[in-house]
């Protein structure tokens, strides 16, 4: 139970967004072309595109650890009054003390899913503030993750006078191509299916027509399903951004 308290009180004290006077950063563009102003060594063609790529890997992966976070943050919200529920049922004899624990057990290891994604947020956010120069804190102006937008603009060659790696860029076509496609599943069926085991479920719970074991099980699937789609998500961005380094 310490541990639980522990964790909870780590998660409250320290959010994992929204840093109150921190740098905001409106775009990964933008950050990228903070990085060009403050290190002048970066103009070649090929500094260039490395640190392109750099930056906006770890942007879009710090927006896909936030986003992970806020799903969790949600999650706990729904249970959040169901421990003291399963310690009064225990206390007056409903439930057996296996059922307890199971419930408990769940409660405690999303908790520890929040504290251990607070720091990986803190890591990428470090890595960012160091590919940028800048030595305050920082924050992304908003959270919102979105489908990465290959730029086929005009660029510099990465490798000049050596021919592209047609079989990497044809791998990380056919790649993206199969993560956009598992997209186009959570956008017409998956997130939907998330969205209506929550709302069946919270009503069935509140007309006490299923006990809150079976409530907390039943919407494990639905935020499971939306972690799903976040990992996907940054599975297609991550790839895109590789793509355009190595294709464009």
């Amino acid at each position: 139970m310490r541990l639980i308290l522990c964790i909870l009180l780590f998660f409250l004290v320290f959010p994992v967004s929204g840093q109150t006077g921190a740098l905001k950063i409106i775009s990964a563009e933008e950050a990228v072309a903070m990085a060009l102003r403050n290190d002048p060594s970066l103009q070649t063609d090929a500094g260039k595109k490395k640190i392109s790529r750099d930056i906006k890997s770890a942007w879009f992966q710090w927006l896909f650890q936030i986003n992970r976070s806020l799903v969790i943050r949600d999650q706990l919200h729904v249970l959040n009054d169901l421990d003291r529920i399963a310690a009064l049922r225990y206390q007056e004899g409903d439930i057996e003390l296996l059922e307890k624990s199971y419930f408990t057990t769940e409660l405690a290891k999303i908790r520890t899913n929040a504290v251990v994604l607070s720091n990986e947020i803190d890591i990428t956010t470090n890595r960012l503030r160091k590919l940028l120069h800048v030595p305050e804190k920082i924050a992304p102006a908003d959270t919102v993750l979105s489908i990465y937008q290959i730029n086929k603009g005009p660029g510099g060659d990465l490798f000049p006078g050596e021919p592209p790696d047609t079989l990497t860029i044809e791998n990380l076509q056919l790649t993206l191509d199969s993560y956009f496609v598992t997209l186009q599943f959570y956008k017409t069926a998956g997130l939907d299916h998330a969205r209506l085991i929550l709302k069946t479920s919270q009503a069935k719970f509140k007309a006490e027509e299923i006990d809150y074991l079976e409530f907390t099980r039943t919407i494990d699937e639905a935020y499971k399903i939306r972690m799903e789609y976040l990992q996907v998500l940054n599975d297609y961005n991550q790839t895109a951004i590789e793509l355009e380094h190595y294709a464009y």
